[in-house]
């Protein structure tokens, strides 16, 4: 098909497209925040945030938006990013109006996950003030009796236990139909007056509470019920304390619940006699700790590259908007003469067109691959090192310093000249090694060098030196910058005329399924350049080892 052809497909094809997408905006009878709605209450937390993060950022009601943004912090709170959850629900009470009567259900909602988000940072005056908010907004009936059971829980929390109970005999004389609710209450009730006085008999409640749970098959509140019992037996029947311990953490495991799995746990190691078993426990309470964290900040990071992405699409669509708005009136009027042109001179220089555009191509990409690896290389890498100098040096001399800034500059004006880099010295090289690795030594990372001596550069060539010193560079930024480790160890080795570096360090070491970034890929490719080999691996658990060999 001729390239002219061609064109007025593809033209027609965008035309119809942008006319079906117009039409398709205008019946589509669904909105971002019916989506949201509908993947929340499925328990699809990453599409529903997706999609309340749209709604807020293209909301055409007021109150649907507060309710996505609570909606957002809700999610937050659940899965644990507390501070993310904060700011979510503020934009929620930025957005509502709290003189619209109709915003005073949701605006009350709201407040309450503030003050569950407030009680879990053991914010505890703060969680009062929010839930009192909450009660004071909230009309209904629905929730308003959990609203008052979190602010007699905050109250518990901060050791004001008078003021908490009288909260819980208010709830109760209100006789909830709900029975997890009242359980909730008997058991909270006891507690507290279990904790404002040791020796009150609150053993009743807990067991009359927890029979509620069984029958009403009120699993999820099992948990508190075995923890209230494991703790009301810690001091005078131990073995008692131990089984409640043991059924909290089996009844855990089946909510699949990994928070309160770590409380069990946690009494377990307390109440266990056997160092054998207490060591069993703490394994498993720091793995599964060390993994809930994990999960959790990956979590968190997703939703803030959800954001992120949302919000940059906001902004690129408006500029391109923009840009189609002036640009209209211009198209159309175009388009015809475009197509003339293009029918009756395509079939000349198609050939030759695609020859030239090919060779520009690739030389713009080679030559911008060679100046960006010149200047990762030479000028980032240098600039690294010159501030990781200033940051751990409380003394800097200014002479030294400006030595290096200026050769830094003539390293810079080498490659906007496209000349080659000055050579490494070769007289004095084992110097230039230490001095680049002990820079990167300081109260926060201890480097140690073994092996380099002249007698091991004295086989290397100018050009192994000069990528080597390169290849070295980048493996102490790159630690720097990503590894946060403590000890750095480099060691130098030569023997069967093949030299041998081998990096370590204690950090945290390559992720599962890591992907190379420009630095390292470098790196390899410098050294198999030298007809060298690079191995990257673990030494240990969270560290790295990185083994370089090339022939002398």
């Amino acid at each position: 098909m001729k390239p002219a052809n061609r064109l007025l497909i593809t033209l027609t094809l965008v035309i119809f497209l942008g006319v079906d997408a117009l039409s398709q905006k205008g019946t589509d009878k669904y909105s971002d925040y019916d989506r949201g709605y509908y993947f929340f209450w499925g328990n699809k937390w990453d599409s529903a945030f997706l999609m309340f993060n749209r709604y807020v950022n293209n909301a055409d009601d007021t109150l649907r938006k507060g309710s996505a943004y609570k909606y957002m912090g809700e999610i937050q709170w659940n899965i644990g990013d507390l501070y993310g959850a904060q700011q979510s629900l503020t934009g929620a009470i930025h957005t509502l109006d709290p003189l619209n009567e109709k915003h005073h259900e949701e605006i009350g909602v709201t407040y309450n996950v503030l003050g569950n988000v407030s009680l879990d940072l053991k914010l505890y005056e703060e969680a009062i003030n929010f839930y009192d908010k909450a009660i004071s907004f909230y009309k209904g009936t629905d929730y308003l009796l959990e609203f008052m059971n979190g602010k007699a829980m905050a109250l518990q929390k901060k050791g004001n236990y008078t003021n908490a109970i009288a909260v819980y005999d208010s709830i109760l004389a209100l006789k909830p139909v709900d029975q997890s609710l009242v359980a909730r209450i008997i058991d909270n009730r006891a507690r507290t007056k279990w904790l404002q006085d040791n020796s009150y008999t609150a053993l009743p409640e807990f067991r009359l509470a927890l029979k509620i749970r069984i029958d009403s098959q009120y699993n999820t509140g099992l948990n508190a019920s075995y923890a209230h019992l494991s703790d009301y037996y810690a001091r005078s029947r131990p073995d008692s304390a131990l089984w409640y311990a043991q059924k909290m953490h089996d009844q855990a495991i089946n909510n699949q619940s990994p928070d309160d799995v770590l409380v069990a746990i946690d009494k377990l190691i307390r109440l266990s006699n056997s160092p054998v078993i207490k060591e069993q426990w703490y394994n498993q309470f720091k793995q599964l700790n060390d993994s809930l964290q994990l999960s959790r900040d990956t979590t968190r990071n997703r939703f803030a590259l959800i954001k992120y992405d949302v919000q940059k699409s906001k902004a690129d669509n408006l500029v391109l908007q923009q840009h189609i708005t002036k640009q209209r009136l211009w198209m159309y009027g175009l388009i015809a003469a475009a197509v003339i042109v293009i029918i009756a001179i395509s079939s000349i220089y198609t050939k030759r067109r695609k020859r030239i555009k090919q060779e520009s191509e690739n030389a713009i990409r080679e030559s911008k691959l060679k100046t960006s690896r010149k200047v990762h290389d030479v000028v980032a890498n240098g600039l690294y090192r010159i501030m990781n100098e200033i940051e751990h040096n409380a003394a800097i001399e200014r002479e030294p310093l400006l030595d290096k800034i200026e050769l830094l500059y003539e390293k810079s004006r080498d490659i906007s000249y496209e000349e080659p880099l000055s050579p490494v010295n070769n007289l004095d090289y084992s110097k230039q090694v230490h001095d680049l690795l002990m820079a990167f030594d300081n109260e926060h990372t201890t480097v140690i060098i073994i092996g380099n001596g002249q007698t091991f550069w004295n086989n290397v060539t100018a050009i192994q030196k000069n990528e080597l010193l390169l290849v070295l560079n980048e493996l102490m930024v790159n630690m720097k910058k990503h590894s946060g480790a403590k000890n750095v160890s480099v060691v130098f080795t030569q023997e069967a005329h093949k030299g041998s570096i081998i990096y370590k360090d204690d950090g945290v070491g390559f992720p599962d399924n890591v992907e190379f970034g420009n630095g390292l890929k470098n790196t390899v490719n410098r050294i198999k350049s030298l007809n060298g080999e690079v191995n990257f691996g673990k030494s240990g658990k969270g560290s790295v080892t990185i083994a370089i060999s090339f022939p002398l």
